[in-house]
């Protein structure tokens, strides 16, 4: 995976570039309060996730998709922190950055055969799942539509994902046990478009949108993200705030890494990861 992992790295300097490139010499505040200059966003966020995996082993073959909620017990929900900032270094260019890693762990008992990554889970089995998710979402916008009160821009995002699951299986008798391992990382692109609104001189609206469904790598399928976000603007340096964050992936992953074994996957991955996040900002 260190092609994936060395496109993670290009597309944030990509981004960093292009914004650097189009900033004058010394930034100008005329947009605020409706965009900051510089700002650190602290988030509690509540997420809620509905996960799909399955993995089909390098030689081929057919493989059913576990449900890790419904069929492993795994928690659908997680109060996790998350950290963010948004750098506004000149008037019509923004690039935004946003993190989140989200682990979770089952036990739980197989009610039926199960068949995982070409082999079968017996019923009765004790079966041990852990799954975290990393994901960085990386965005730059430029804003041709730039008013007082509002402001408009389109551009391109990059959620950067890293996926690691661990699932292991053992029968009562101890006759049938087994393991498996699996780690991606890659960047999955989107098309972005943003909206700003002050409804008064302390309260704006944000928004956000991206969608791309395309081949890019060892990653082919589609995936969309959605935000909005109101706040409450306390003075020139802190506002506080809520927001709503949804997004969605669907795609088959190719070369899925193995620490444990040589075995390489293919993964089809079917994600909800959505959250409600208060935060506090820091305005610069």
């Amino acid at each position: 995976m260190n092609e994936s992992r060395g496109l993670s790295v290009l597309a944030i300097g990509l981004s960093v570039l292009i914004v650097t490139v189009a900033a004058p010499a010394a930034a100008q505040r005329a947009y605020e309060p409706l965009l900051d200059h510089f700002s650190l966003r602290l988030e509690g966020s509540f997420v809620a996730l509905s996960t799909q995996l399955g993995l089909v082993p390098q030689g081929g073959g057919t493989t059913p998709v576990l449900n890790f909620e419904e069929d492993l017990d795994l928690d659908g929900s997680k109060v996790v922190p998350t950290l963010a900032f948004d750098w506004q270094i000149a008037r019509r260019h923004k690039l935004g950055v946003r993190w989140q890693d989200i682990d979770r762990d089952s036990a739980t008992q197989a009610l039926t055969d199960i068949e995982w990554a070409g082999e079968i889970i017996p019923v009765e089995a004790d079966v041990l799942l852990a799954f975290e998710i990393s994901q960085i979402f990386v965005d730059y916008a430029y804003f041709p539509w730039m008013h007082e009160r509002w402001a408009a821009g389109f551009g391109l995002g990059f959620r950067i994902m890293e996926i690691t699951t661990v699932l292991s299986w053992e029968s009562a008798n101890g006759e049938h046990e087994g393991s498996t391992d699996v780690t991606g990382t890659g960047p999955l692109p989107y098309l972005y478009l943003e909206y700003r609104r002050l409804f008064a001189d302390d309260w704006r609206l944000i928004a956000g949108l991206g969608w791309l469904s395309l081949d890019f790598g060892d990653i082919d399928g589609s995936q969309w993200v959605g935000r909005a976000g109101v706040e409450y603007l306390l003075g020139q340096h802190w506002g506080l705030g809520a927001a709503v964050n949804l997004s969605n992936v669907d795609v088959d992953w190719e070369d899925l890494d193995s620490e444990v074994g040589v075995e390489r996957y293919t993964g089809v991955v079917v994600m909800d990861i959505n959250d409600v996040s208060l935060f506090v900002r820091g305005r610069f």
